[in-house]
């Protein structure tokens, strides 16, 4: 029987022409890439023979995830091995960029010439244990890992359904795993399947320069971009008491919110990185001497336990505490100019505007308009700012107002962490890194680099996403997120890939000996101890 990828060398060879082939995230490559990888499973013995187990599934925007079906001889459980193909882009290399997806070239580059790195990246380049290259990292080697596994299971009849999904998108909004998912569902529906474990291969992190322990997942960190718009009172920079200021108001929520602690989460020792603002604006097409008047904010909160409700919940109250600290600070400051103030401020959820234009206009009016908007906007984020700005324009009988919503996109927190399973298949991992390979292994219970994890179980604290689908203006339309497939589906979760350095990096590596010789071992032990004993 003929045999692919089942040593370390075929492994490397695999790995390379993955890399080779460019997938940056929103590329023609990104589009070509899926019909590689379906060749490659197609000529595999089991897919031979069982054609329609390979399947392209559609995002809708010309992209495909690919879903490799290896059915049991009889057992029902069920592992998913889970990975993206796009990756981030490849500006940074400068003049290596003719080089980035050439691991052999790349690597070859980089020890004619060494500018590009620092300290510890050209010791690894002169160990020699290293290879180079965009993608090299984050997450090909995963794709290959699982291809090489899903090969073995096949020649050897494992008892066992495995579900490769190798995903677009994951990079930026995960469109490529909201549609593997739906149709992950629909096979254990038509399968009577039953979901067992999701393993993910993203690559470990090491946590200093001379860390050569490997690291595990039990979860994965979540993120979130609840957003606020500010509707004030225009008026000429001559006579600013007759006016508010989107901007001033802006500034004090902006305290409420960003580098705050309040919004700061922990878990055995771990804990979220602090909240900050990705996109301050005042919404101005041009220069004049009016005052800025609508003004929005976009918000990055990293949440373990957290679900979308908790979170609006708390932004809610941190948005109003900053508008009562602003409007407090403003009265004082127009009654110092012997100036009457008549300004009430409203506070609004998105979902309550909405529903207050529908009643004024009606909700075939208001549907058009925000058919527009996203016949007109391309990004999910934008689309959503425009919608809210121009229904707050519809409605300008409620005067100056606070508007909060949401942006995607949206990773729901997850973990398993002591979950029986996760807890027996981390002491795996642990035993056959000590004892094959004389290699440390340690559990970190939040994969903090986001992944796809996310959307294979709901939060810890329960799914909680009614505030997400009702205050996100695109949601089931440019965006959507499949929340009931998600629960479906779930499943203890794992985190377990091959060690690199530097993801997002001009020196992105993976280290060889990890990548092509312990993590197969790895991963095969996890399938055999748990599934096949």
């Amino acid at each position: 029987m003929n045999m692919r990828w089942q040593t370390a060398s075929d492994r490397e060879v695999l790995l390379k022409q993955l890399v080779a082939h460019s997938s940056v995230t929103h590329s023609t490559g990104e589009l070509e890439f899926p019909y590689m990888i379906q060749d490659e499973l197609m000529t595999l013995d089991y897919f031979k023979a069982h054609p329609d187990h390979v399947q392209l599934v559609s995002t809708n925007d010309k992209r495909h995830a690919v879903v490799a079906f290896y059915k049991a001889p009889h057992a029902k459980d069920t592992v998913t091995l889970i990975s993206h193909f796009d990756t981030v882009g490849i500006d940074d290399y400068g003049p290596f960029q003719g080089q980035a997806f050439d691991m052999d070239q790349l690597t070859e580059a980089f020890r004619n010439d060494t500018t590009y790195l620092g300290e510890v990246s050209r010791a690894d380049l002169q160990s020699g244990d290293y290879l180079f290259g965009r993608g090299a990292m984050d997450m090909k080697p995963g794709l290959m890992l699982h291809m090489a596994l899903i090969e073995k299971a096949s020649i050897e009849e494992w008892d066992v359904n495995l579900i490769l999904m190798t995903v677009p998108d994951e990079e930026v909004t995960s469109k490529g795993m909201h549609a593997a998912v739906e149709y992950v569902n629909t096979l254990r529906e038509k399968h009577q399947l039953k979901m067992a474990l999701h393993l993910n291969s993203e690559p470990t992190f090491q946590q200093a320069q001379d860390d050569d322990n490997h690291y595990y997942y039990t979860g994965s960190i979540g993120k979130i971009m609840p957003s606020v718009l500010v509707y004030g009172r225009e008026t000429h920079v001559g006579t600013p008491s007759n006016g508010l200021s989107s901007n001033f108001l802006m500034s004090f929520i902006q305290q409420e919110i960003e580098y705050s602690l309040n919004f700061k989460e922990h878990f055995e020792g771990e804990h979220t990185p602090m909240p900050v603002s990705l996109k301050i604006t005042d919404i101005k097409d041009y220069y004049d001497v009016q005052t800025p008047f609508r003004t929005v904010a976009l918000f990055n909160l990293f949440i373990f336990k957290s679900n979308a409700d908790d979170i609006y919940d708390k932004f809610n109250a941190a948005v109003k505490k900053g508008v009562e600290k602003g409007m407090s600070i403003y009265e004082k400051r127009i009654n110092a100019e012997d100036i009457a103030f008549d300004i009430q401020m409203n506070f609004m959820t998105y979902q309550e505007l909405y529903q207050h234009a529908v009643k004024i206009h009606d909700e075939r009016t208001v549907q058009q308009m925000i058919d527009d908007v996203i016949a007109h906007d391309s990004a999910a984020h934008l689309q959503s700012i425009t919608i809210v700005d121009l229904l707050m324009n519809m409605c300008r009988d409620l005067g100056p107002t606070v508007i909060t919503f949401f942006t995607p996109p949206y990773y729901p927190a997850t973990n398993t962490s002591f979950n029986p399973m996760t807890e027996a298949v981390g002491q795996t991992i642990r035993d056959t890194f000590k004892q094959s390979f004389q290699r440390s292994s340690e559990r970190i219970h939040y994969f903090n680099g986001i992944s796809d994890l996310s959307y294979v179980a709901p939060s810890p604290n329960g799914s909680g996403f009614e505030s997400f689908e009702h205050n996100t203006p695109v949601f089931n339309r440019t965006y959507k997120i499949p929340f009931k497939d998600i629960e479906a589906i779930q499943a203890p979760l794992i985190n377990c890939g091959p060690i690199g350095k530097d993801a997002h990096k001009v020196t992105e590596r993976i280290h060889k000996q990890s990548a092509f010789v312990e993590l197969p071992v790895v991963l095969e032990n996890i399938i055999k101890t748990h599934f096949l004993a």
